[in-house]
């Protein structure tokens, strides 16, 4: 729950610092205020799994207050995966019934990478915790659903751990 509040943390500061909804982000057609919209989706979908919940990922889910928006579904987040229960348990999920621990888990990659998506296509400083980007980089080596991601670039020699990821994902840092 530690790194699940970090990254959540992280890309909130992101988006109240956010001035150009509009600007394009490296996620391929998208604006910032798209990405941003998809990942508060993909929060309240993630809440809603866990607690037995129904949203949905179309519409706006950002309304006029994007960083407000995204605090209320990071708490909501919060509050369910930190209850031991609900990281065991199996809930209903696109890919199939899934632990809510994996549950977190994407939520947590999620955060973190379209933190970064948004930070990057606005022009703000994204400054995620170290051990968030570790946690996300040792569970990324597996197969990602197809689509979900662009192909893997190569990294840089040297390149720091988050670079590696981003790279890993198909993102140029």
């Amino acid at each position: 729950m530690e790194l699940l509040a970090k990254a959540y943390d992280a890309t909130e500061t992101v988006l109240v610092k956010v001035t150009d909804w509009d600007a394009p982000s490296p996620c391929a057609e998208w604006t910032v205020r798209e990405v941003a919209n998809h990942l508060v989706a993909a929060l309240r979908v993630f809440a809603a799994a866990a607690d037995g919940g129904d949203d949905v990922m179309d519409g706006d889910h950002l309304g006029t207050d994007p960083a407000g928006a995204f605090r209320a579904a990071a708490d909501r987040c919060l509050t369910l995966f930190s209850r031991p229960e609900v990281l065991a348990a199996e809930h209903p999920f696109p890919f199939g019934p899934t632990p809510g621990r994996v549950i977190a888990q994407i939520s947590l990659s999620e955060t973190l990478v379209h933190g970064w998506d948004i930070a990057r296509g606005a022009g703000v400083p994204y400054s995620p915790a170290p051990e968030v980007v570790a946690d996300v980089l040792s569970r990324s080596g597996g197969p990602a659903p197809e689509g979900a991601f662009a192909p893997p670039v190569p990294a840089p020699a040297g390149a720091s751990p988050f670079t590696v990821l981003l790279a890993r994902l198909g993102r140029v840092a």
